[in-house]
């Protein structure tokens, strides 16, 4: 197509009738529905319709009068000191006036220089000659009445020559037709925005402030930003233009190239993302990465002509081509251009430092080279970029990289290796050895190197690569594109060893990767100091309090407010009604979108679905659900290539078309519809499936329809587990709301969560200016050339980023067991859990060596059993070893110990237990080989909360928590959790009963995070050890999450004669298991029957039914259905904070039709249980005897899904089937294989994150 466009181009005719073709594609009066929509992709993907699209939008822009325009320009100004705003006093006469100067001369400039061959260096002249009257010209001083005066002189010549060169051939080929439509120029709203920035307006200062301007999304910041850098270029000024994404600075910075080369400023003007303005203002003072390798190789001229290079021009641009390591672990870095400098290059510099030494200081020097250089301004597109999670608290790490033969020899030997290697073993090669000779002193940075080698050589994949075959580099997906600068360590080095042992990639390409990243230093990114700042954004109106004052930290405390070119917007949210909504499940969560998407698509609009993130897109078009959007969708992705972005965003807002985008498009892309239809039919709607957490990055994706004045709609389609996750929603928090108030409900749990981030973020930026400073302070020591100050400098920096992997790692396992009664059903669970975790294929030792095989684990275990206070002397059982020591390395040793103290689980004389008593008891033990680990973890295993942490429901219950005010030794959950903080352990919370701990979890987990001690912000690692949803009763958990109503259905037939003894022996034994595991607010019924029933007890409390020592006994025929329908009348009379549980026992059978009636009967129990307790009937069935029919049985045990059958053949066995089920054995059998797994994995996880990373 392209091919056949180019060539009518040849002929004379050609551009017209291009242009004719393409008015006609743009109307699209006679073609098919799918013919238009073919029409529009055309006319937006070919620039040889770009003279139609100019027309279009300039047809579309229907301009205001000036002066009502100004009218409505408003703004204020953040006083400093208090949250007080000032409104701006704008002289509407002179800005005017400004305006209108500035018409005159646009539109002289036109008709003079647009002619076919018009002299473009004489409208350069002209306007170069302006600016250069007003030099030398600063930001604190100068500008005068007269300056402002000439500004929109300035203005005009850079704008009309933008005009000329974008749109002048097109308008002199076809200028006869359609006059100045064709010409891309301004309209007011930015002409007036550009004056007021430079002050016109505002007579009563002679500075040019820093402000901020807001402008409506879709009006043209591009050319405002474009235009504001030419005139402060041609002023003199240095410009950095910030945006949020490199991909958007590209095309921006394209859209002005042309002028910047005619005018001569590219030097002065540099597009990039906000980050890159920090590491360039740091590169100015030298090469902090240069001086590093030298200072290494023992080469730090102490005469100090080395450094006297770094100012040079040549070395600066160097400099600033190296891209630095981002903060964080794992650590992303940028690959150092530096790296390929030869030993020519090297020796050219050091030459080049001679011929420049002077007697002058080089603290001196390097002022005066900053002080030449010309003030720099700061222009922003969205005041978003300094909020991003990369820029403001956060570091960019600055990394040498170690060049040497023998570097790329050990890497090799680390990624061939076919067996697990330690780094004593490449402590042996010559290499190695030869690499200590080389950097002598810094044999701890060798030693260092090679563990974190043999670390990451197995985590390759840890981040996905991206391979380009061409140039043969990798690289990483950041933001919306892949870069080919971001590295992560030695991952990225082994990646491309990967690639050349598949052919991929060559020696050369091998040759320059294989170095030794050495960490140097950590500068802020916050650290900027701009004379000025200027910029344009479409989020002022949401910015919060913080945001502003960050802004007023540098200097920015005025915003001014432009009205929309287009009027009153089209955009609709229907915020209080259908625009928003939540879904509980994620199957409707997909299907909700999906509908959306249809109903939306069969109007013939286009719509635009914005998710998180890719990970969020690729679960969703897996789905069943993205099948059935038809075949016009399409997926806009970060890995793209530029060209394919640009295709698929053109194609984005086509009649029919679906585009699923990751968040980040959210920002500056342009969805402009070209299409009639679906502009007819309601514009571009967009799905938003997250809820943002900041309230800009919302207004960003709305503005993504409704642009330029055409209606668009937009829609929250919501996931509730997202928005209880991020933003601490209660689970069914909704449903208690009016749908009217949903979205108020939803900004407020925003700005709460808003509210704490920006506490952290603060902390970080008080982190990040501390390594700021330090690294600054190793800086100036290089630039020194001290030796001495520089390496004692350069050790603290490099082991504070990159902690010492030591070879062998110690680690305190202390397992503090609850052995109260009501924990017995679970201990036989615990010492299976002890043996996995210490002995078995899931024991954290194997794990750890499996992630870690270079390094050695020595692990310790302590064992504490911990009853109640009132328990007395009983309340704790330890074990002293060898040495007055509580930690054996034997673990068989330790496997007996909990053997031995889980044998007699007993005591506990209310619902709560001493979990902090139990806690501080281990942190106590002194003896000379306690805790002296180098990773210590205390394992607190237990089904109750602590006292003073129960759940509210436990002030109304008889011996629900004795102790609910203040602990009889005076401790505190502040106290206990701030000696676990000091002794740097490790809590790992292991709850049985996760409903009746959750207050004490919640509780001591943020006295932890939230501690002022804890610096690293160590969080407590909580494990369930049984499903939540087993306690969802809040009236159960109250009881611990184990009171019943014990519903007995036993067959008491004249079969059952000789064993009935047996059968009140059992039950009797039942109920004293109940009474052990503290279950003493349960309450007992009983229906005996035969071929009738009757009810023999009705709730009766445990204690009471417990006592009885005989159970009448009546003989006679056997049926089931009797015996099922009393059931039902029981079971609906448990209370509210009970869970009925019903033991069904026969010797025999029945008939057929009355078995299947007692089947149903339990069926409709269940059902009605399901309703009112949100869970199945626990429904035990016993087939007693040879003589049961099992079969029967069976389809009875059937009704719930919690039902199970029991064989007993004689009454031993009877009784013990029944202690079975009171002590709940077969649930705890059950999670043995688990619960080992999962703490195991726990710990492992946790070693890895905090200590191995």
């Amino acid at each position: 197509m392209s091919g056949v466009l180019e060539s009518c181009l040849d002929s004379d005719w050609g551009y017209c009738y291009l242009f004719e073709l393409g008015l006609s594609l743009q109307k699209g009066d006679e073609g098919s529905e799918e013919e238009n929509r073919i029409a529009q992709l055309v006319l937006s993907e070919f620039s040889h319709f770009k003279e139609v699209m100019t027309m279009v939008w300039n047809e579309e822009t229907i301009q205001k009068p000036v002066e009502d325009t100004i009218a409505d320009i408003h703004g204020y100004r953040q006083s400093q000191g208090d949250k007080k705003s000032i409104e701006l006093d704008i002289d509407s006469i002179d800005l005017f006036n400004s305006f209108r100067s500035f018409e005159q001369k646009y539109k002289t400039l036109l008709g003079e220089y647009l002619r076919t061959g018009a002299d473009l260096s004489s409208l350069v002249r002209k306007t170069t000659r302006i600016a250069d009257r007003m030099k030398p010209l600063t930001c604190a001083v100068g500008w005068t009445k007269t300056v402002k005066r000439s500004i929109p002189d300035i203005l005009a010549g850079v704008l009309a020559l933008f005009t000329v060169l974008k749109s002048g051939n097109s308008y002199n080929r076809l200028e006869s037709s359609f006059g100045d439509k064709l010409l891309m120029k301004p309209h007011n709203i930015q002409v007036l925005t550009l004056l007021c920035m430079f002050g016109c307006g505002q007579i009563s200062t002679e500075r040019l402030e820093s402000q901020l301007m807001q402008i409506r999304t879709g009006e043209g910041k591009s050319m405002i930003l474009g235009a504001a850098a030419s005139v402060l270029g041609l002023l003199g000024f240095r410009v950095r233009c910030v945006c949020y994404s490199d991909y958007l600075s590209q095309r921006d910075y394209g859209l002005f190239e042309e002028v910047f080369d005619h005018f001569q400023i590219k030097s002065s003007i540099k597009y990039s993302k906000i980050t890159s303005l920090s590491e360039d203002s740091t590169a100015r003072k030298g090469d902090i990465r240069y001086l590093t390798e030298e200072m290494l190789r023992g080469s730090l001229d102490e005469s100090g002509k080395t450094k006297k290079a770094m100012v040079d021009s040549e070395l600066l641009q160097l400099s600033e081509s190296q891209p630095q390591q981002r903060s964080g672990e794992p650590t992303p870095t940028k690959l150092q251009p530096s790296d390929s400098r030869s030993v020519a290059q090297r020796q050219s510099l050091r030459s080049f430092a001679a011929q420049s030494q002077s007697s002058q200081s080089s603290r001196t020097r390097s002022r005066s080279a900053k002080q030449v250089l010309a003030e720099e301004i700061l222009l922003v597109d969205e005041v978003d970029v300094f909020f991003g999670a990369e820029f403001y608290g956060q570091t960019y790490n600055q990394v040498a990289q170690l060049r040497e033969p023998e570097v790329a020899e050990i890497l090799k030997t680390v990624w061939g290796a076919n067996k697990r290697q330690h780094v004593s073993d490449l402590e042996k090669l010559p290499a190695y050895q030869q690499l200590v000779q080389k950097i002598p002193g810094f044999g701890f940075l060798l030693e260092n190197e090679i563990a974190l080698m043999l670390n990451q050589v197995r985590r390759v994949d840890d981040e996905q690569y991206y391979l380009d075959p061409i140039e043969e580099r990798i690289g990483y997906k950041v933001m919306d594109t892949v870069s080919y600068e971001v590295t992560f360590g030695y991952r990225t080095v082994f990646a491309y060893l990967r690639e050349y042992d598949r052919g991929n990639v060559k020696d050369d390409t091998l040759k320059r990767v294989l170095t030794m990243p050495v960490s140097c230093g950590q500068f802020s990114y916050a650290n900027i100091r701009p004379t000025r700042i200027l910029g344009v954004s479409g989020t002022l109106d949401v910015m919060s309090g913080y945001e502003k004052s960050v802004l007023t930290k540098y200097g920015v405390n005025t915003y001014l407010f432009v009205p929309s070119v287009y009027g009153k917007s089209n955009f609709n949210f229907d915020e209080a009604g259908s625009g928003i909504s939540i879904e509980s499940k994620m199957s409707d969560f997909y299907h909700k979108i999906c509908d959306e998407i249809k109903k939306v698509t069969k109007q013939k609009r286009a719509v635009i679905v914005f998710f998180r993130s890719m990970s969020q897109i690729r679960d969703f078009s897996s789905s069943p659900f993205f099948q059935k959007l038809g075949r016009k969708k399409k997926i806009l992705s970060e890995e793209l290539m530029a060209a394919e972005k640009d295709f698929v965003i053109n194609k984005a807002a086509t009649a029919g078309q679906v585009t699923l985008c990751p968040a980040v498009f959210g920002r500056g892309t342009d969805f402009f519809c070209k299409d009639g239809k679906v502009a007819e039919n309601g514009g571009v709607h967009v799905i938003q499936t997250f809820l943002s957490e900041e309230r800009s990055e919302e207004v960003q994706i709305q503005g993504r329809t409704a642009r330029q004045g055409k209606q668009g709609s937009y829609k929250l389609v919501l996931l509730e587990d997202d928005l209880v996750e991020t933003f601490g929603i209660s689970p069914g928090e909704k449903d208690s709301l009016p749908k009217s108030k949903w979205y108020q409900w939803l900004c407020n749990a925003r700005d709460k969560y808003r509210e704490e981030c920006a506490k952290k973020i603060e902390a970080d930026l008080a982190d990040a200016t501390k390594k700021d400073r330090k690294t600054h302070e190793y800086f100036d020591a290089l630039l020194a050339s001290d030796k001495r100050k520089s390496s004692k400098l350069f050790k603290d920096i490099y082991l504070a980023m990159k902690k010492s992997m030591p070879s062998s790692v110690s680690i305190d396992l202390c397992f503090a067991v609850d052995v109260t009664g009501s924990m017995m059903p679970f201990m036989q669970s615990i010492v299976s859990t002890a043996k996995n975790l210490l002995q078995g294929t899931d024991s954290i030792g194997q794990k750890l060596n499996q992630k870690f095989p270079e390094m050695e684990f020595k692990f310790r275990i302590g064992v504490l059993g911990f009853r109640d206070i009132d328990d007395e002397h009983n309340q704790f059982v330890e074990t002293v070893f060898s040495d007055d020591c509580h930690f054996t390395e034997n673990p068989n040793e330790a496997v007996s110990v909990v053997q031995r103290i889980t044998a007699n689980a007993s005591g506990g004389s209310d619902l709560a237990e001493d979990s902090l008593g139990a806690i501080d008891r281990c942190l106590k033990w002194n003896g000379s080989g306690d805790w002296t680990g180098t990773v210590k973890c205390l394992l607190l295993l237990t089904d109750a909360p602590a006292h003073g942490m129960a759940p509210k429901e436990y002030s109304g219950i008889l011996n629900g928590d004795s102790y609910s005010t203040r602990h009889p030794s005076g401790l505190t959950a502040e106290g206990v959790v701030g000696d676990l903080i000091t002794r740097d352990v490790d809590l790992f919370f292991c709850s049985f009963k996760p409903g009746a701990t959750s207050r004490t979890e919640v509780t001591i987990s943020e006295l932890y995070l939230e501690h002022q001690k804890n610096s690293e912000e160590r969080e407590i690692t909580l494990i369930p050890m049984v499903p939540k949803e087993q306690f969802a009763c809040a009236e159960a958990l109250a009881a611990g999450g184990a009171s019943k109503h014990i519903i007995f259905v036993l067959d008491e037939s004249l079969s059952m004669a000789n064993d009935w003894s047996g059968v009140v022996i059992a039950y009797q034994k039942y109920l004293h298991s109940r009474l052990q595991s503290q279950s003493c607010l349960d309450l007992v019924s009983m229906v005996q029957f035969s071929d009738r029933a009757r009810l023999t007890i009705d709730r009766e409390a445990i204690l009471v039914a417990a006592k009885r020592t005989d159970l009448s006994y009546d003989c006679g025929g056997t049926r089931f259905s009797p015996a099922a329908s009393l059931a039902a009348q029981v079971v609906p009379t448990t209370p509210s904070s009970h869970s009925p549980v019903v033991v069904f026992m026969s010797d025999g059978g029945t008939v057929h039709q009355d078995s299947a009636m007692a089947s149903q009967t339990f069926s409709q129990i269940n059902t009605e249980v399901i309703s009112r307790f949100k869970s199945d009937l626990e429904l035990h069935v016993i087939a007693f005897g040879g003589g049961a029919d099992t079969r029967q049985l069976s389809d009875i045990a059937r009704a719930s899904r919690k039902g199970r059958l029991h064989a007993c053949a004689d009454s031993a066995a009877l009784s013990q089937t029944f202690e079975n089920i009171a002590g709940g054995q077969e649930v705890a059998s059950m999670l043995e294989s688990q619960i080992g797994r999962r703490i195991s994995e726990a710990v492992a996880d946790k070693l890895s994150l905090e200590y191995l990373r």
